[in-house]
């Protein structure tokens, strides 16, 4: 099993290790976090000698027990004897203090290379062990030994209390699910892992054996999830121990709390008066929480110990006393208990209508218990699958795509009903294209033709939706085609479903770039849904109405109701895009960083998340970041064959490297885009031929940079997009010479208007300024390149502005940062800006807010800077940085280098 998300912890190790000082870690985690296995980690992060010690349990009793294993363990000639009178003493208790310091004198007396001692459970050695080994790790100075020890909790009494620590807390969702999909099984389920990943609350050991239960009672032919949990598990000693000392009337009210997930108060009140002090005792305990009038068990692992405590009888009883209290005051609570009582078909059906009240209202995890339960009593009837389809329906409006699948899934294997089968199948589609996944057109259109007749209405909006997806794919002939045939069903088809499909035109009109103007939003019918105002946005995106759009779009992301999240988190991606079209970056990284730390925006449109993720990491200069999200969209653009993200990503890594001065490599991507881009008709989609044309003139291959500027102007005859006109008055400019370069380059910035991108304008004062340079007019060149920069900082485009700065010091980009203390060569341009940040007293906050970043990021940054020189503090790292003041370092040079 794969370690995930430990990154922070494993750097924090390695910096110990690395340090000049012999040290100590405890490290701290609750049963099942991973702290064994964060340990076994450690010899593979150092070329030192590990000596490695687990507890032995069995051995506790036993005075110095654990102290022989490890001196045995550390096998030096010095400390053998200590290990020998250990032994051969005949006194049972040898005095810990005078032994510990007889120790500590040998351990300085070694002579042996660097050794780093690791102890698992070091709290279940015997006291004595524990005595002389916490005695140690405060003073390892002069041994060569770094020590590091796991324990589940630190007391103020323990003989390691106040050392240096680090708690494992356990993993978040998305790190739990990725740790279970590396699990080989024979068979999984997403939605099981992600039900696993909730009730463990990220607990790695508790997942993996719940998951393990599952996927043996899969094989048993039990598909339907166990609910309430009832299994065994290595946590049950200590769960046990947890609520040992509750009273009788407390551990009555947990018995009756654990049979259902929430239970109100005036149900307890009924059964019995006495039970209010236990769930006081229960609610002081922390055991349980209340929301309201209702009050639920807070740990399902405990949940889960105290059903499978209880015997059959007991559970019986329970259940038939919850469902008197409940039989006239909370029905949906009384058909749950129900259905333990007597098992009917009709029960099985009274769960899954509740089941949609709660999806509904949100409660996830409380629906997903009653559709189990349901599925328990009657998984294989054809009115169970029309009941699930609509369960499904309601999950997928609320962007629970996992759970929408299952229950789809599961509807599909038992229907016989062919429309049903046309609408899960059509909502298996439409969380695809969610997702960003591929959808062939042929799909759509066959499962129209063979069962479109059966629900016509459903087929028409169908077929529009797979337009505006291929659409947005700028796969304009299979979007034309898909509303050619939903033409058949316009007769019978609703009026939202006609507002989408006009949209769905108007959508495909704007990325053909031939849609003169597209209405604002205070044009639009007042009743329009969020879908329609969406595609509308969008629309405007595409014909340059970087206003309009974002008036759009802000109204759409702060609508109070919304009938379909997938809309209102679909605002967030086409925003994003829309201010990177628009030249406004500052804006734009804010978005996308608020999609990278959004758990709920991961789960759409996959492919525009990963270029926008590597769009802003280029941006920020982020060299670690750009690797990371260059890796994860290829793997996505080459997986899912999108060949509009390829050609997105291979833009905007040419655009970038253009701006470094790479110029073959921005050659090699730049050519690639165009070459992917003679699909999709509109040069204005990706916007790479105008810097392939001025990649050809730097490299002087004035003709082949004639030829694409010919190219470009063709493709763009009869389209309406201003950003093509700048940017081929532009690229005329660099491909002309002398006097004429510099008639065009004025003509370029005579056109420019207000309501223009200011970005395509500073791009074009700092190719004029690079122009002027190269005819020897070096005053005037000055002067541009600081107006080009005063522009690319108005535009928030930071990266471009310190390009500019090293035009204007001669210098390559960020060689005014260059280190002046060796080290500092270890780390990348990027690294060397943070430390310099940190080392002028900016705090984490301040630099993740000046780099549009988290606060978490700037951390892990941090830590890999840590890790890479070998300090462990912010004050370390300043002294080795030794910022001084750039001007300050620059006064007796000359200011503009590049003139002289």
């Amino acid at each position: 099993m794969l370690l995930i998300d430990r990154d922070k912890e494993l750097d924090r190790i390695l910096a110990l290790i690395r340090s000049p000082k012999d040290a100590a870690l405890i490290i701290i985690g609750k049963q099942g976090t991973g702290k064994s296995r964060l340990l076994a980690e450690i010899p593979q992060l150092h070329h030192h000698r590990t000596v490695f010690l687990r507890a032995n349990a069995a051995e506790s009793h036993w005075p110095y027990s654990g102290l022989t294993a490890l001196l045995n363990g550390l096998d030096d000639p010095i400390l053998s004897q200590f290990s020998e009178e250990l032994f051969k003493s005949s006194t049972p208790g040898i005095e810990a203090s005078a032994f510990a310091s007889l120790l500590l004198g040998g351990l300085q007396r070694r002579t042996t290379v660097r050794t780093v001692i690791v102890i698992d459970d070091v709290d279940e050695l015997d006291p004595s062990s524990q005595t002389v080994i916490g005695f140690l790790a405060r003073r390892l100075a002069g041994t060569g030994l770094t020590c590091i020890v796991s324990m589940r909790e630190e007391s103020n009494n323990s003989p390691f209390a106040h050392l240096p620590s680090m708690t494992l807390s356990n993993l978040g969702p998305s790190e739990t699910v990725r740790m279970l999909e590396s699990i080989p099984v024979q068979r999984t389920s997403t939605a099981e892992i992600h039900y696993v990943a909730a009730v463990t609350h990220g607990n790695p050991l508790a997942a993996k054996e719940l998951y393990g239960y599952l996927m043996e009672l899969q094989l048993r032919g039990k598909y339907a999830l166990p609910v309430p949990l009832h299994w065994k598990s290595s946590f049950d000693s200590e769960l046990e121990t947890s609520i040992a000392g509750l009273t009788r009337f407390g551990r009555d009210a947990l018995d009756l709390l654990s049979l259902t997930y929430r239970t109100s108060l005036s149900t307890l009140e009924k059964i019995s008066s006495d039970l209010w002090s236990g769930v006081d005792e229960l609610l002081t305990a922390g055991i349980a929480v209340s929301s309201g009038p209702d009050i639920r068990v807070q740990d399902q692992l405990l949940r889960s110990h105290v059903v499978a405590a209880m015997s059959a009888t007991a559970r019986t009883a329970n259940h038939q006393a919850l469902a008197d209290a409940t039989e006239s005051t909370d029905p949906l609570s009384r058909h749950w208990h129900d259905t333990f009582l007597t098992a009917q078909r009709e029960t099985s059906f009274s769960l899954l209508r509740c089941a949609v009240d709660l999806v509904r209202a949100g409660e996830t995890q409380f629906a997903v218990e009653y559709i189990e339960r349901a599925l328990t009593i009657n998984p294989w009837e054809g009115e169970t699958a029309a009941r699930l389809a609509t369960i499904a329906e309601m999950f997928y409006k609320r962007g629970e795509f996992v759970y929408a699948k299952r229950y789809l899934d599961w509807a599909q294997r038992i229907t016989r009903n062919r429309s049903l089968t046309l609408r899960l199948c059509g909502l298996n589609f439409q969380i695809e294209f969610m997702r960003g996944s591929t959808v062939r057109p042929y799909m759509v259109l066959r499962l129209v033709k063979e069962f479109g007749h059966l629900d016509p209405s459903y087929s028409f909006c169908l077929l529009s939706i797979a337009a505006i997806y291929h659409a947005e794919r700028w796969e304009l002939e299979d979007a034309r085609d898909l509303l050619a045939h939903a033409e058949a069903f316009v007769a019978v088809a609703s009026s939202e479903a006609l507002a989408v499909n006009s949209r769905a035109k108007l959508l495909v009109e704007a990325v053909s770039g031939r849609r003169n103007h597209v209405a604002r939003i205070d044009n639009v019918p007042e009743d329009s849904s969020a879908a329609s105002l969406l595609l509308q946005g969008r629309a405007l995106t595409y014909a340059e109405d970087y206003t309009g759009a974002r008036e759009v779009f802000n109204f759409v992301r702060n609508l109070g109701e919304v009938s379909d999240t997938n809309w209102t988190e679909t605002a967030r991606y086409f925003a994003a895009d829309n201010e990177i079209r628009s030249g406004n970056f500052r804006a734009a990284v804010r978005l996308i960083q608020e999609i990278d730390t959004s758990e709920s925006a991961g789960n759409y449109h996959r492919g525009a998340r990963n270029a926008s993720l590597l769009w802003r990491s280029l941006v920020l200069g982020d060299d670690a970041l750009t690797q990371i999200c260059l890796t994860e969209a290829r793997r996505f653009a080459s997986s899912e064959s999108h060949p509009a993200v390829a050609a997105q990503l291979a833009a905007c890594q040419g655009q970038f490297a253009l701006m470094r001065g790479d110029l073959a490599e921005a050659l090699a991507q730049l050519t690639r885009s165009a070459e992917i881009g003679l699909n999709f008709g509109n040069p204005a989609l990706l916007r790479g031929e105008a810097d392939l044309v001025e990649v050809l003139v730097r490299l002087g291959r004035h003709r082949d940079a004639v030829r694409a500027l010919s190219r470009l102007e063709k493709r763009a005859n009869g389209l309406n997009s201003r950003w093509l006109t700048l940017s081929i008055a532009r690229c005329r400019a660099l491909v002309a010479d002398g006097e004429r370069s510099l008639e065009l380059f004025g003509n370029a910035l005579e056109i420019w208007q207000s309501h223009d991108p200011v970005f395509e304008r500073a791009r074009t004062i700092l190719c004029y300024a690079d122009r002027l340079r190269a005819l020897g007019s070096t005053a005037d060149a000055k002067d541009f390149y600081h107006r080009a920069k005063v522009l690319f900082d108005e535009s928030g485009a930071s990266a471009w502005m310190r390009h500019v700065d090293s035009l204007l010091l001669g210098e390559p980009a960020e060689s005014s940062s260059a280190p002046r203390n060796p080290a500092l060569m270890l780390l990348t341009d990027h690294e060397r800006s943070l430390a310099q940040m940190v080392a002028r007293g900016r705090r984490n906050k301040e630099i993740a807010a000046s780099l549009y970043v988290s606060v978490r990021t700037v951390e892990v940054r941090l830590t890999g800077i840590y890790r890479k020189l070998g300090v462990q503090s912010r004050s370390q790292l300043s002294a080795l940085v030794m910022v001084k003041d750039h001007a300050e370092h620059r006064s007796d040079e000359s200011e503009f280098s590049l003139f002289t």
